[in-house]
């Protein structure tokens, strides 16, 4: 029958292997989790601060109608801007402290500007996300 032993090293080293892949697999997909989760949140807040232009240029718009005056106008605007620097500066710093410091090398973003360009490197695959679900309704 041959030494037990190397029955018992072979069973370890395979447990082993089958665990390590395991492993790495399973930190593939969270780190693609992770990249996912981020384009979505990236996409709706985009989403919403278009939203945001729209009401703001429709609150200009009826002010105009109003003949307020330009004061007034560029009040609004200025405190328009403040808001959205504010909006933009808020929303990334706070998805940036959502992330445990493990995961700071797979951000790719640390502010607006370079999470919208990171976002539009990514534009078709939110785009195929998003309407994935349209293409699932209209199969069924």
């Amino acid at each position: 029958m041959g030494p037990w032993w190397l029955y018992l090293l072979v069973f370890a080293f395979g447990y082993l292997t089958h665990k390590t892949f395991f492993f790495f697999r399973s930190v593939k997909t969270s780190i693609g989790l992770i990249r996912v989760s981020q384009l979505i949140s990236l996409a709706i807040l985009a989403k919403s601060l278009e939203n945001f232009y729209y009401s703001h240029t429709a609150r200009l718009r009826q002010m105009r109608d109003d003949a307020e005056s330009d004061k007034d106008i560029k009040d609004l605007r200025r405190s328009f801007n403040v808001e959205i620097s504010n909006y933009k500066e808020r929303s990334i710093k706070e998805m940036l402290e959502l992330h445990p410091r493990a995961y700071a090398p797979i951000i790719d973003f640390d502010n607006w500007k370079s999470a919208m360009k990171y976002l539009e490197e990514n534009n078709h695959y939110v785009l195929q996300l998003l309407n994935q679900d349209k293409n699932d309704k209209e199969n069924s």
